[in-house]
């Protein structure tokens, strides 16, 4: 249990001052080979942006004065600790499979530190034009052998569209849309929506739970990851019950 202990510690030091190492550039979005699929999705270090000046209440504008802003709420950190909980327990229980269980523990672990440091810098992500269709075939590629694995079916759209974005940031929320729906039905369609009236570019995750397997209206915890991270980067998420299924929608302007 050595390593799930340091696994534990790792997760909840995010403190966003920390040495970290290098980054690796974020653009076009890295790509996780098909057959190596994200078990729990790692997102491409961040790239940093030049030095910005503070937002009234942001603290000095190196990043510390949104520290607070990284922290996990109570809720979200309970359903943190209950599946860190869950797969020490499996490693426990099943010596057999304990290094798989906890590799996907410590991956977890550094999904969240990444989560939290990206937050925690979020006004100063530097923003550019970024080809939402391009970024969504990546993504299904990414998971395409995780859905099989589950046996669902992942569709992504035939159009391309330039929204703005942080290449990086866009990516944990891609990882974190598909890591949801993949768990509420059994075919799942990224899509690109444009409103007619010129407004923000809609991104869709479109489930079917036909037929279905449990209620599509369950929370996940990549569900709550989602709207705590969307909502840092001052993104609308919604969750449309539709017959049969449902839709996560996410606004990005347009670039």
């Amino acid at each position: 249990m050595n390593a799930a202990a340091s696994t534990l510690r790792a997760v909840y030091r995010t403190d966003p001052a920390e040495p970290r190492a290098t980054p690796r550039a974020s653009t076009p979005l890295a790509m996780h080979s098909a057959s190596e699929p994200p078990a729990s999705p790692l997102a491409a270090p961040m790239a940093p942006a030049p030095a910005a000046a503070p937002r009234p209440g942001t603290g000095n504008g190196n990043g510390n004065g949104n520290a607070a802003a990284a922290a996990l709420p109570l809720p979200l950190l309970a359903a943190v600790g209950e599946r860190l909980a869950a797969v020490a327990s499996r490693a426990i229980a099943s010596p057999a499979t304990a290094a798989g269980e906890l590799a996907r523990l410590e991956a977890f672990g550094l999904q969240l530190q990444e989560l939290a440091h990206v937050v925690a810098r979020a006004q100063q992500l530097r923003q550019e034009s970024v080809d939402l269709g391009l970024a969504l075939l990546q993504t299904v590629a990414e998971w395409s052998a995780e859905a099989a694995r589950q046996g669902v079916e992942l569709h992504g759209p035939a159009c391309s569209e330039p929204v703005l974005a942080n290449p990086a940031a866009l990516k944990h929320l891609l990882d974190l849309m598909v890591e949801h729906a993949l768990q509420q039905g059994r075919a799942v369609r990224l899509q690109i929506e444009l409103p007619a009236d010129g407004g923000a570019v809609r991104l869709v995750a479109a489930v079917s739970s036909e037929p279905a397997a449990q209620s599509p209206a369950r929370d996940t915890l990549a569900s709550s990851l989602l709207q705590w991270f969307a909502r840092a980067l001052g993104l609308p998420v919604e969750r449309e019950a539709v017959p049969r299924g449902e839709r996560v929608v996410v606004a990005l302007p347009r670039g």
